[in-house]
């Protein structure tokens, strides 16, 4: 029988700790490998998330923009363009659909209006306007010309109802999730009343 020498039995044991050492070295490597793993994946999602969190509230902000450009646009529009205030006028308690298109110009041809932010968009509106009277000047705030004469000058009132969405898909149909906005605007004409 051969005999081994001390240094090489020292040596066969200290191989054998090494290839212990070596596998609970791999197991914590591979454990601390899908640590981070899982970490950033977390952390991409949470991204992702943030992501689609700014965008849902920039739809948001672009239609509410939307719809009070267009309940605007309509008050503007009784300055400068008669026929769409005398159908307004004439339809008391009625609503008048009116759409604008990128120009900015308003009619009540809503089928064939462009989008209210280019030719090709994405942001369509309009506006429900209806005429709500004509109280007497004392009830006009700012006003108190002619208040004892039969035919004074008075606050017409009309109820603006503007809406606006962001037809993200293009189809022209308004989709439950796109962004939507419906904003309520009052304002008034200062002019003779007629037989309200």
């Amino acid at each position: 029988m051969k005999r081994r020498s001390l240094s090489t039995i020292d040596r066969v044991g200290f191989n054998m700790n090494m290839n212990k050492e070596s596998g609970f070295s791999l197991v914590i490597s591979l454990l601390l490998l899908m640590t981070l793993t899982i970490i950033g994946l977390s952390i991409m999602r949470s991204g992702v998330l943030s992501e689609k969190q700014a965008s849902n509230i920039q739809e948001k902000s672009v239609s509410f923009h939307g719809a009070q450009s267009s309940n605007n646009s309509v008050i503007e529009t009784y300055r400068y363009d008669q026929t769409i205030l005398a159908q307004t006028l004439n339809a008391k308690d009625l609503k008048i659909k009116t759409c604008v298109d990128y120009t900015g110009s308003v009619t009540t041809d809503c089928d064939t209006t462009p989008t209210i932010d280019s030719a090709t968009g994405v942001l369509k509106g309009g506006t429900d306007t209806t005429y709500r009277g004509c109280p007497k000047a004392f009830k006009c705030v700012g006003n108190s010309a002619g208040m004892n004469n039969q035919n004074s000058v008075g606050c017409n009132v009309f109820q603006h109802q503007g809406e606006a969405w962001v037809d993200a898909d293009r189809d022209g149909v308004e989709d439950a999730n796109e962004a939507k906005t419906q904003i309520e605007q009052w304002s008034l004409l200062v002019s003779a009343c007629g037989n309200s």
